[in-house]
């Protein structure tokens, strides 16, 4: 099995402990147990998303290919060590001996611009795309936002503060952007943005 250096445990700075935190493990099947595999796979990114701060998880798997990719997010790295060493995610990872040849790559990322990291194939390193692709993602992802919290939000608080409805609009916009949209724009866009 390959490692990468940098693994959950690995002294980071106090800020990126609290960011949220996208791993990518690279898997390769054995030849002919690729059926087999993409089931485990489905049973395990499943348990994922049960676990309390996960923020979703999906297998990426091209037909054809014995490389299956589990990309995994969650709220921080506290929450992503619940899940490396939960009970339930090591039992999966006994039942995975017979139908995996090796695993090729484990990657981690932090912040936003996580949402954008996708691998191509096993054993690639997470790049983003164009940072022109990324900002015209973004946005054309948060312009519908801002308007409806223009339209919606803004007169009813219109009262507040100026420093309170100044700190609303972040608070609201980058939550949404971070964890309902961003999320499925890149899985939508995601040959685009490859």
């Amino acid at each position: 099995m390959a490692t990468v250096s940098g693994g959950p445990r690995a002294t980071r700075p106090r800020d990126a402990a609290e960011e949220p935190v996208t791993v990518v493990f690279s898997w390769r099947a054995k030849p002919g147990r690729e059926e087999e595999f993409a089931e485990w796979a489905k049973t395990l990114t499943l348990a994922a998303t049960r676990t309390p701060g996960n923020l979703g998880a999906t297998v990426i798997h091209e037909d054809g290919s014995r490389d299956f990719h589990l990309i995994e997010q969650f709220v921080n790295r506290e929450a992503l060590q619940r899940w490396l060493d939960s009970p339930v995610r090591a039992a999966l990872h006994e039942q995975v001996r017979d139908i995996a040849e090796t695993r090729t790559a484990v990657q981690q990322r932090t912040g936003l611009e996580t949402w954008f990291y996708v691998p191509s194939h096993a054993g690639a390193t997470m790049r983003p795309p164009p940072r022109w692709k990324q900002w015209l993602v973004s946005v054309v992802a948060v312009y519908p936002l801002v308007l409806l919290f223009q339209m919606f939000v803004i007169p009813l608080v219109a009262d507040w503060p100026v420093w309170a409805r100044a700190a609303l609009f972040p608070l609201v916009i980058l939550t949404l952007m971070t964890y309902v949209v961003m999320p499925v724009v890149s899985r939508l866009l995601r040959g685009w943005l490859r």
